[in-house]
């Protein structure tokens, strides 16, 4: 089977996403000499209308981006915070341009599935040859697989399963260093 780098973490709405990727941050970057770059998605304090606020945590800034927005009690709309998405966008640039070894891009989700959203960021890095990691829930595959092909490397949700991925794509690069 061959490692791609980009990563997908295909998972459910059940799944303990935010804390897993949060965890395989801190261990991939506790490696030794590995750069990291990007956005690590998590949720905080519920909004009025009973959803959980979306959060992004930059990885080298080490401050936050409100995804989110509070639309008050009755809101049953989209609570995406267009400026959040536009600063998560602008970031995740930063993060491909600054070469990291490797960089974490959150969710792949409706907006990036209407075209818009994170989709030229992920593909700044894949064209560079970054290794990518991006979540996908299992109901958006389908729009993933149009977007991405078959060039991708499915993970589950753990930590371990990140980090191996991640090894071995930096192990395969060692190997191809040796034998120039």
């Amino acid at each position: 089977m061959a490692i791609f780098p980009v990563g997908v973490v295909v998972h459910v709405k059940e799944d303990p996403l935010e804390e897993v990727l949060a965890a395989a941050c801190r261990r991939i970057g506790a490696l030794a000499g590995v750069r990291l770059g990007g956005l690590v998605p998590r949720h905080g304090r519920q909004h009025l209308n009973g959803r959980l606020s979306m959060w992004l945590d930059d990885i080298i800034r080490g401050d936050s981006i409100a995804l989110s927005q509070e639309l008050g009690a009755g809101a049953a709309s989209c609570i995406l915070n267009p400026d959040g998405l536009a600063q998560a966008r602008v970031r995740l640039a930063q993060a491909v341009a600054a070469r990291p070894d490797i960089v974490f891009f959150g969710r792949f989700a409706k907006e990036e599935l209407a075209g818009r959203g994170i989709r030229e960021e992920i593909g700044l890095a894949v064209g560079d040859g970054i290794p990518a990691l991006v979540a996908v829930d299992e109901s958006m595959l389908p729009g993933w697989i149009e977007f991405a092909g078959d060039e991708w490397t499915r993970l589950s949700v753990s930590v371990d399963a990140i980090v191996a991925w991640f090894t071995a794509i930096m192990a395969a690069r060692q190997t191809e260093l040796e034998r120039a």
